[in-house]
């Protein structure tokens, strides 16, 4: 498909949202026909960092990091199931869990293909680099969001602009010394009106970095701004699935604060919960009304391209 046939059945899909939603109820689609492509094993809910675009304040649950065994449970049955991708953070400081090496050696082990993570980059120290490369490691992405020292510690609060690029630098020069490829390194760039240091940002790292991905803010489900005009169904309750540090399976990563509570890795199984009951009739509600608050409220899918739903098919 070409890219302006692709914007057109864009187009056309968001313009029937509400024809979609009664076509997936119509199918079962309450069910989901295939497993999750990804599972999010929230390391830690803790953070360093207070950035000025994340409502870490409005976050009331207990904070701590995940065991080692209930990760280990949790990559077991993914490795068993064949899920191939796994990424270890949600909404925390993935590398201020003191295991995250292990944890990332463990899941390299079992097979799964794809062990990514966001970090901010502040505790990349040149020994924990060396680890997260030597055990194999596929992907970090690291979130800058600006071009320079004045604008990120404007925005990313608590962090100290030279010591994170310092480690940006530092992990690719590592990397390059050990001969591989991998991890690949992906740094963010959040819009907040700053076109200009966004080009610069670009122009400054786009030799470095294996990707450049830049985003627009979203409205973290209704907590910073305003509510939600989408309509379209969201791929996250058909494609994703949430293990927070401790054991329970949340919404999807904009349920921070885990309002949403689908199940629980300590007492069941990935298989069990997916298409579970209560699931299910999360699913059945987002498809009937739009889902709960916190799906009405959240802007998400509109930086989404409504054709993953085809993959339901």
């Amino acid at each position: 498909m070409t890219r302006q046939a692709r914007r057109a059945a864009e187009r056309l899909l968001a313009g029937n949202a509400r024809t979609v939603r009664k076509l997936m109820l119509a199918t079962g689609r309450d069910r989901a026909p295939r497993l999750p492509d990804i599972v999010q094993i929230e390391s830690t809910n803790l953070c360093n960092a207070k950035c000025v675009f994340c409502p870490r304040d409005e976050m009331h649950r207990r904070q701590g990091v995940m065991s080692l065994d209930l990760f280990r449970k949790v990559v077991d049955e993914c490795a068993d199931l064949g899920i191939t991708h796994v990424r270890l953070h949600n909404y925390g400081e993935a590398l201020l869990d003191k295991q995250i090496v292990e944890k990332v050696r463990y899941a390299k082990t079992r097979g799964i293909q794809e062990v990514g993570m966001i970090s901010n980059g502040s505790l990349l120290t040149e020994d924990l680099a060396r680890g997260l490369i030597e055990a194999g490691l596929d992907a970090i992405n690291i979130s800058v969001d600006a071009s320079g020292k004045e604008v990120f510690e404007r925005t990313r609060l608590h962090l100290d602009y030279d010591t994170v690029i310092g480690n940006v630098r530092t992990f690719v020069r590592l990397r390059g010394e050990a001969g591989k490829r991998r991890p690949r390194l992906i740094l963010s760039f959040v819009r907040q009106d700053n076109s200009a240091d966004e080009q610069r940002f670009i122009d400054e790292w786009r030799q470095v970095a294996d990707k450049i991905h830049i985003t627009d803010l979203h409205n973290w489900a209704g907590t910073l701004h305003g509510r939600s005009d989408v309509r379209y169904p969201c791929y996250r309750l058909w494609q994703t699935f949430t293990v927070l540090w401790d054991g329970r399976v949340s919404l999807c990563c904009a349920d921070f604060d885990g309002r949403n509570v689908l199940g629980d890795m300590r007492t069941s199984t990935l298989a069990e919960i997916w298409n579970g009951p209560i699931y299910r009739a999360m699913r059945r509600q987002h498809l009937e009304s739009g889902g709960p608050e916190i799906c009405r409220s959240c802007d998400l899918p509109k930086k989404d391209s409504p054709l993953w739903v085809r993959r339901l098919v």
